[in-house]
């Protein structure tokens, strides 16, 4: 007897023609013909005792009624196995890829598992965030000669106090000048530029850490809807900026700065139904397995006058301080800054991964970085130097 196609196996399957799509355990998305499935629904059918209550039950129901249990009972098991290919990563084997402290640790399987269940247990979804600026032009003030300050010389800083004094601000040096773009959800933008061409401008601009220098009155900046204004006052944190120069408490230890720094961004429900004391240690040593400073846990974060972990295992932490943020939008000042080659394109690929999952934008300004750094991302601009 052809098979019967009833509204009930509509609902536990989307039909094309004459294959029934599912997902296998394996996550990839497999299809059977009809005859396939109708010949798993007659097995299914003699175990059918379990669904209907009983053999006496069964007795007075017609062969298409006990079809639709089987139908639905077998979609229930796809939907089960398409589920379950996602595990909860705070409770995950030790040798289990979602495992920070397992040999077979990876990052990106870790971000799908845990977009997941942040998905499922979350009312709403991840904020994400793009920009768009047109004619932004910054300026400063400054002399026109600068000159180291000794004994002979520092007379003359008194005449620089007295014009301060005075409200001369000194000579307008323009930093950038008609600058326009736009930059969507999810997308990497690399910022190319000698020293001194305004990449740190630029950054600092985007993300609101305008002290120092001015932004012209007829610059347009706005975060999908909401100003450059707004945005700094009132969401404050979902714009950070992260600056060349790392700046830690020197005498905690690394694992204490960056359980502060997941503690104090953990979101209001969290995901997983764990505390936010679990969450906020497996997300530290999430981050520390993937920037390689598991080892650095107990040791002291230091500092020039302070004993601690070395200049490149600082600027991970620096890095991973600012990945437990979990801001949408990350701008990263020359980042990579005594990394070796290795580091620095394993983080540009942490960042495309963040972007990829979650969306997060990300705005990354590079000097000498590798080609491969280069690559991953999704758009670049060029600074002139003015």
């Amino acid at each position: 007897m052809p098979l019967t196609i009833t509204q009930r196996e509509r609902a536990a399957s989307d039909l094309t023609g004459n294959r029934y799509p599912y997902v296998a355990k394996d996550g990839r998305p497999q299809t059977e013909d009809s005859s396939d499935l109708e010949a798993k629904i007659s097995a299914d059918s003699d175990d059918s005792s379990s669904i209907l209550g009983g053999p006496n039950n069964r007795q007075g129901l017609d062969e298409h009624q006990l079809r639709d249990d089987a139908v639905l009972k077998l979609a229930r098991t796809y939907t089960g196995d398409a589920g379950s290919q996602y595990q909860n990563p705070f409770s995950a084997d030790d040798n289990s890829n979602l495992n920070p402290r397992s040999p077979n640790f990876s990052g990106k399987e870790w971000a799908r598992a845990m977009y997941n269940i942040s998905i499922q247990d979350s009312d709403p979804s991840p904020a994400t965030v793009g920009v768009a600026f047109q004619n932004l032009s910054v300026h400063g003030y400054g002399n026109a000669t600068a000159f180291q300050v000794n004994v002979g010389n520092i007379w003359l800083k008194v005449f620089s106090a007295v014009s301060s004094l005075l409200g001369k601000k000194g000579d307008q040096v323009q930093i950038l000048q008609d600058f326009e773009g736009l930059l969507n959800k999810g997308e990497m933008l690399c910022v190319l530029g000698p020293p001194g061409s305004g990449c740190s401008t630029f950054l600092k601009t985007i993300a609101g850490e305008t002290h120092g220098f001015y932004v012209d009155s007829q610059s347009y900046i706005n975060f999908k809807g909401i100003s450059s204004k707004e945005m700094a006052s009132k969401f404050r944190g979902e714009v950070i900026y992260t600056a060349e120069i790392d700046s830690h408490i020197p005498t905690l230890s690394v694992g204490d700065t960056l359980y502060f720094a997941a503690l104090a961004r953990a979101p209001q429900k969290i995901p997983g139904g764990v505390s936010k004391k679990v969450y906020a240690e497996h997300l530290r040593s999430v981050v520390m397995a993937m920037f390689g400073i598991s080892h650095t846990i107990n040791t002291r974060v230091g500092d020039n006058f302070v004993r601690g972990v070395s200049g490149g295992e600082r600027k991970r932490v620096s890095i991973a301080e600012a990945v437990l943020s979990n801001a949408p939008m990350q701008c990263w000042d020359n980042s990579t800054r005594g990394l070796d080659s290795a580091n620095a394109i394993e983080f540009c690929k942490t960042l495309r991964t963040q972007a990829e999952v979650f969306g997060t934008t990300s705005c990354v300004a590079l000097y000498q970085a590798p080609q491969q750094a280069y690559d991953v991302s999704s758009e670049a601009t060029m600074q002139p130097d003015y």
